[in-house]
């Protein structure tokens, strides 16, 4: 391999690892939007819900915020940790920052096709999706995008 491509993929790695970087703190911005608002909603539906309903759907919804707002920690930090080692070259972390792009990718997919469109009128569930979208596609298309280049050298 000759320096123009080792400095190439030095470069094509320290992008990558910025992008990855960059996404991971995205992620736990998230995470402490959807920790933080938790209280906000729990009013929001105590005033738009009967006393009845409030019991049913409350808790399960409740949950359901926390739980992604915990989980979204991991993915950040852990997206955070592989950038470090995309930078260095290492197989693992491309593997780390892979799963994490599919899986942070997959997300908006599956709110469209469970959810339905009738969502998207929610300014705050739009600019969600919109993130969680543009996450996804910059961790995944630059990964894709170092892969092709590293199969050529």
């Amino acid at each position: 391999m000759s320096s123009i491509e080792t400095n190439s993929t030095v470069n094509k790695n320290t992008i990558v690892s910025r992008v990855l970087l960059v996404d991971g703190i995205l992620l736990l911005i998230l995470a402490f939007i959807h920790l933080f608002s938790t209280p906000l909603i729990s009013k929001w539906l105590s005033r738009e819900l009967t006393a009845e309903s409030l019991s049913n759907i409350s808790p399960p919804f409740l949950l359901n915020h926390l739980v992604v707002g915990v989980l979204l920690i991991p993915f950040g930090i852990s997206t955070m940790y592989s950038a470090s080692g995309v930078r260095a070259g290492h197989p693992w972390a491309r593997g780390i920052a892979i799963t994490n792009a599919l899986a942070v990718l997959i997300l908006p997919l599956i709110v469209v096709v469970l959810m339905g469109p009738e969502y998207f009128n929610s300014k705050p569930f739009l600019a969600a999706t919109v993130l969680i979208t543009v996450i996804g596609l910059s961790m995944f298309l630059t990964l894709i995008w170092l892969a092709g280049k590293s199969k050529n050298t």
